[in-house]
């Protein structure tokens, strides 16, 4: 809320407070009018009308002051966190499994998934688990499926990382890119991807 908002907030705020002090006042006043005025019962019935007429309105009032105020609000939960972060590494990029991979390298190939299971053992590309079964995202690969070498070179920088940790990273906005995501900009400009990954690890050593 800017400065002239937060003005405006609060003059209605006191207009209203100011509102509800000058009723309590007017019903203390007229009560005691109408004590001197009336005697016996129908000064009773009369007293109790009036207060309850003004205590409505204040009650009014009262409301309108509460619903001007924002109540404090719970931070978001570690698991709401957590779950933002998984929802934007699997959903930012298309992800395959190694036979999907391996079908698009050789459409008829009799183990589709051999060449990404040599790829991950050489330490050429990463996999995350899910539902029981490895997924890879694309943007490691180049257009005809085969490992971007940066990938390597990436992994052996942040070679204690999980592998969803590593896809996090891939997709975390990086200020050394210049507010990109290193997934984004890898194919285009791996070199500049290996140093964000270096000075990334020598920061979280040395933060």
């Amino acid at each position: 809320m800017n400065t002239a908002a937060k003005e405006s907030s609060n003059d209605a705020m006191q207009a209203l407070v100011t509102r509800i002090d000058s009723m309590r006042e007017a019903s203390r006043l007229v009560i005691d009018r109408v004590a001197l005025l009336l005697g016996g019962s129908e000064d009773k019935v009369l007293t109790l009308q009036v207060r309850e007429a003004i205590s409505d309105l204040e009650r009014q009032s009262m409301q309108a002051l509460v619903d001007g105020v924002e109540p404090k609000r719970a931070p978001a939960t570690r698991i709401e966190l957590e779950k933002r972060a998984i929802d934007a590494v699997l959903q930012s990029t298309e992800w395959s499994s190694a036979a999907e991979i391996g079908q698009r390298l050789h459409a008829k190939a009799a183990n589709p998934h051999a060449a990404v299971s040599r790829w991950s053992q050489s330490g050429r590309i990463f996999g995350i688990d899910h539902r029981g079964k490895k997924i890879y995202p694309a943007y490691i690969f180049d257009t005809t499926w085969q490992p971007l070498p940066a990938v390597k070179r990436v992994l052996e920088i942040l070679d204690d990382y999980s592998p969803f940790r590593v896809a996090a990273w891939f997709e975390s906005t990086n200020s050394f890119l210049g507010g990109k995501r290193p997934r984004e900009v890898i194919s285009s400009k791996p070199s500049a991807v290996i140093a964000a990954a270096e000075d990334h690890k020598v920061g979280a050593v040395h933060g």
